[in-house]
């Protein structure tokens, strides 16, 4: 089987990263070339996070994508730069924000690392 799979961004990297890993032929394409700036999930500078408001299949889908980081990470080792850094998320918003507040309930109903912090705390 030969797939195409156009964006090369995060998305269309990882969808033909698992396509070749089980057995299809391969061709990805992007206008602008892989890893580029215009893509929205493209540049140097991305994160990986969990809270998606209300939407805890995203928070699912993202919290099982940090072990295939760093796996990825694992197998580049030694080739060439990390592409797995962790660090924390400091997300800022008002205490009665809906989206805040559901992301708050998604976070602390599941495993994820979650801390809440005041304002005078910070």
């Amino acid at each position: 089987m030969h797939v195409v799979v156009i964006g090369a961004g995060v998305f269309g990297t990882w969808t033909a990263h698992h396509l070749l890993a089980a057995g299809a032929r391969v061709t990805l394409i992007d206008a602008y070339g892989p890893g580029n700036s215009r893509s929205s999930s493209g540049d140097e500078t991305r994160i990986l996070r969990c809270g998606y408001g209300p939407d805890r299949i995203y928070s699912e889908f993202a919290l099982r994508s940090l072990a295939q980081w760093r796996a990825l990470d694992e197998r580049l080792s030694g080739l060439q730069a990390p592409v797995w850094h962790g660090c924390g998320v400091l997300w800022m918003a008002a205490e009665d924000d809906p989206y805040f507040v559901a992301t708050i309930e998604t976070l602390k109903g599941g495993p994820y690392r979650c801390e809440l912090l005041t304002a005078q705390a910070l």
